[in-house]
Protein backbone atom coordinates (compact mmCIF):
# COMPACT_ATOMS: atom_id res chain seq x y z
CA UNK A 1 0.00 0.00 0.00
CA UNK A 2 2.97 2.46 0.93
CA UNK A 3 4.35 1.74 -2.59
CA UNK A 4 1.14 2.91 -4.28
CA UNK A 5 0.52 6.07 -2.03
CA UNK A 6 4.25 6.84 -2.97
CA UNK A 7 3.56 6.70 -6.84
CA UNK A 8 0.82 8.70 -6.05
CA UNK A 9 2.30 11.36 -4.88
CA UNK A 10 5.50 11.36 -7.63
CA UNK A 11 2.95 11.26 -10.40
CA UNK A 12 0.44 14.11 -8.82
CA UNK A 13 2.49 16.97 -9.90
CA UNK A 14 3.21 15.69 -13.52
CA UNK A 15 -0.57 14.07 -14.03
CA UNK A 16 -2.15 17.62 -12.40
CA UNK A 17 -0.71 20.13 -15.33
CA UNK A 18 -2.30 18.18 -18.00
CA UNK A 19 -5.67 18.15 -16.12
CA UNK A 20 -5.26 22.00 -15.68
CA UNK A 21 -4.78 22.15 -19.56
CA UNK A 22 -7.71 20.27 -20.46
CA UNK A 23 -10.03 22.51 -18.30
CA UNK A 24 -8.92 25.27 -19.35
CA UNK A 25 -9.45 24.57 -22.71
CA UNK A 26 -12.85 23.78 -21.95
CA UNK A 27 -13.16 27.19 -20.15
CA UNK A 28 -11.76 28.58 -23.57
CA UNK A 29 -14.61 26.90 -25.43
CA UNK A 30 -17.16 27.54 -23.35
CA UNK A 31 -16.59 31.25 -23.41
CA UNK A 32 -15.50 31.09 -27.04
CA UNK A 33 -18.69 30.08 -28.12
CA UNK A 34 -20.93 31.64 -25.15
CA UNK A 35 -24.95 32.96 -26.63
CA UNK A 36 -22.43 32.66 -30.14
CA UNK A 37 -19.70 34.84 -29.08
CA UNK A 38 -17.78 33.33 -32.02
CA UNK A 39 -14.71 34.27 -30.25
CA UNK A 40 -10.80 32.71 -31.21
CA UNK A 41 -8.80 31.15 -28.66
CA UNK A 42 -6.08 33.93 -28.98
CA UNK A 43 -8.92 36.03 -27.71
CA UNK A 44 -9.41 34.44 -24.55
CA UNK A 45 -6.65 33.41 -21.71
CA UNK A 46 -7.26 31.54 -18.82
CA UNK A 47 -5.73 33.05 -16.05
CA UNK A 48 -6.81 31.11 -13.01
CA UNK A 49 -9.30 28.23 -12.21
CA UNK A 50 -10.60 27.01 -8.75
CA UNK A 51 -13.20 23.83 -9.12
CA UNK A 52 -15.18 23.54 -6.64
CA UNK A 53 -17.27 20.16 -6.80
CA UNK A 54 -19.50 20.53 -9.94
CA UNK A 55 -19.06 23.99 -9.86
CA UNK A 56 -16.11 26.43 -11.05
CA UNK A 57 -14.69 29.67 -10.71
CA UNK A 58 -12.01 30.86 -13.67
CA UNK A 59 -10.91 34.34 -14.07
CA UNK A 60 -10.38 34.88 -17.49
CA UNK A 61 -8.79 37.60 -20.05
CA UNK A 62 -10.90 38.40 -23.37
CA UNK A 63 -9.18 40.58 -25.92
CA UNK A 64 -12.31 42.11 -28.04
CA UNK A 65 -12.52 45.97 -29.66
CA UNK A 66 -14.54 48.39 -28.23
CA UNK A 67 -16.06 51.72 -30.48
CA UNK A 68 -15.66 54.62 -28.33
CA UNK A 69 -17.61 57.93 -29.43
CA UNK A 70 -16.65 61.99 -27.33
CA UNK A 71 -19.26 63.55 -25.66
CA UNK A 72 -18.79 66.43 -23.67
CA UNK A 73 -14.94 66.00 -24.15
CA UNK A 74 -15.36 61.98 -22.67
CA UNK A 75 -14.47 59.00 -24.45
CA UNK A 76 -17.53 57.04 -24.15
CA UNK A 77 -17.97 53.23 -25.18
CA UNK A 78 -20.76 53.09 -27.71
CA UNK A 79 -20.32 49.60 -29.01
CA UNK A 80 -18.83 46.69 -27.70
CA UNK A 81 -17.51 43.76 -30.17
CA UNK A 82 -18.84 40.08 -29.24
CA UNK A 83 -17.63 38.40 -31.70
CA UNK A 84 -15.63 38.13 -35.52
CA UNK A 85 -17.49 41.61 -36.82
CA UNK A 86 -20.56 41.32 -34.30
CA UNK A 87 -20.96 44.29 -32.42
CA UNK A 88 -23.56 45.68 -29.62
CA UNK A 89 -24.67 48.66 -28.83
CA UNK A 90 -23.39 49.19 -25.45
CA UNK A 91 -27.22 51.18 -24.44
CA UNK A 92 -28.36 47.76 -25.28
CA UNK A 93 -26.52 45.98 -22.98
CA UNK A 94 -27.32 48.27 -20.20
CA UNK A 95 -31.14 48.09 -20.25
CA UNK A 96 -30.63 44.35 -20.70
CA UNK A 97 -28.68 44.15 -17.55
CA UNK A 98 -30.54 46.83 -15.63
CA UNK A 99 -34.09 44.57 -16.76
CA UNK A 100 -32.64 41.46 -15.74
CA UNK A 101 -31.25 42.78 -12.35
CA UNK A 102 -34.60 44.71 -11.44
CA UNK A 103 -36.86 41.65 -12.21
CA UNK A 104 -34.27 39.59 -10.09
CA UNK A 105 -34.00 42.10 -7.34
CA UNK A 106 -37.92 42.16 -7.35
CA UNK A 107 -37.98 38.39 -6.92
CA UNK A 108 -35.54 38.29 -3.85
CA UNK A 109 -37.72 41.26 -2.64
CA UNK A 110 -40.82 39.06 -2.53
CA UNK A 111 -38.99 36.10 -1.14
CA UNK A 112 -37.86 38.17 2.04
CA UNK A 113 -41.47 39.84 1.73
CA UNK A 114 -43.16 36.17 2.04
CA UNK A 115 -40.48 34.82 4.96
CA UNK A 116 -40.98 38.18 7.06
CA UNK A 117 -44.87 37.64 6.71
CA UNK A 118 -44.81 33.88 7.56
CA UNK A 119 -42.30 34.66 10.28
CA UNK A 120 -45.28 37.31 11.69
CA UNK A 121 -48.04 34.80 10.90
CA UNK A 122 -46.10 31.99 13.33
CA UNK A 123 -44.65 34.56 16.63
CA UNK A 124 -47.32 37.27 16.27
CA UNK A 125 -45.40 39.77 15.68
CA UNK A 126 -42.65 41.29 12.93
CA UNK A 127 -39.40 40.35 13.33
CA UNK A 128 -37.18 42.81 15.78
CA UNK A 129 -34.01 42.35 13.91
CA UNK A 130 -30.85 44.82 14.71
CA UNK A 131 -29.68 44.72 10.65
CA UNK A 132 -30.40 42.52 7.92
CA UNK A 133 -27.49 39.93 8.74
CA UNK A 134 -29.45 39.38 11.76
CA UNK A 135 -32.75 39.46 10.23
CA UNK A 136 -31.31 36.46 7.23
CA UNK A 137 -30.45 34.53 10.38
CA UNK A 138 -33.81 34.71 11.83
CA UNK A 139 -35.58 33.83 8.43
CA UNK A 140 -33.00 31.12 6.82
CA UNK A 141 -33.50 28.22 5.94
CA UNK A 142 -37.40 28.10 7.83
CA UNK A 143 -38.81 31.00 6.32
CA UNK A 144 -36.51 31.88 3.68
CA UNK A 145 -34.64 28.87 1.83
CA UNK A 146 -31.65 30.66 1.13
CA UNK A 147 -29.32 34.03 2.47
CA UNK A 148 -30.45 36.63 0.43
CA UNK A 149 -27.68 39.11 1.67
CA UNK A 150 -27.30 41.12 -1.54
CA UNK A 151 -29.55 42.96 -4.28
CA UNK A 152 -28.29 41.55 -8.10
CA UNK A 153 -26.33 45.50 -8.24
CA UNK A 154 -24.30 43.54 -4.99
CA UNK A 155 -25.95 46.13 -3.04
CA UNK A 156 -26.53 45.00 0.48
CA UNK A 157 -30.15 44.63 1.13
CA UNK A 158 -32.05 46.89 3.81
CA UNK A 159 -34.45 46.02 6.61
CA UNK A 160 -36.68 48.37 8.94
CA UNK A 161 -39.65 47.99 10.63
CA UNK A 162 -41.78 51.40 10.22
CA UNK A 163 -44.39 50.51 12.97
CA UNK A 164 -45.30 47.52 15.10
CA UNK A 165 -47.63 46.08 12.39
CA UNK A 166 -45.43 47.41 9.28
CA UNK A 167 -42.02 46.43 7.99
CA UNK A 168 -40.21 46.86 4.51
CA UNK A 169 -37.72 44.96 3.27
CA UNK A 170 -35.67 47.15 0.34
CA UNK A 171 -32.90 47.51 -2.07
CA UNK A 172 -31.16 50.57 -2.86
CA UNK A 173 -31.05 49.85 -6.61
CA UNK A 174 -28.92 50.90 -9.68
CA UNK A 175 -27.21 53.57 -7.93
CA UNK A 176 -26.78 52.22 -4.24
CA UNK A 177 -28.04 55.11 -2.43
CA UNK A 178 -30.74 53.70 -0.01
CA UNK A 179 -33.77 56.71 -0.48
CA UNK A 180 -33.70 57.36 -4.06
CA UNK A 181 -36.19 56.96 -6.43
CA UNK A 182 -34.53 53.63 -7.87
CA UNK A 183 -34.84 51.67 -4.89
CA UNK A 184 -37.14 48.70 -4.64
CA UNK A 185 -39.07 47.51 -2.04
CA UNK A 186 -41.28 45.70 -0.49
CA UNK A 187 -43.72 46.52 2.36
CA UNK A 188 -44.91 43.30 5.19
CA UNK A 189 -48.00 44.09 6.87
CA UNK A 190 -49.09 42.11 10.14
Amino acid sequence: MRRHALWLVILLPVLLPGCGKAVNRQIQNSVAHFDNLDLSQDEIEVISTQELGDHAVAQVKIKTAVKLTKQNGQWVIDEIRIGDRRWEKADHIRAILRSERTQTTRKQLQLLKDGVQLWAERHGSLPQAADFGALMAMLTPGYVPEVLATDAWSHPYIYRRLSPNTAEVRSPGPDGLPGTPDDLSERVEK
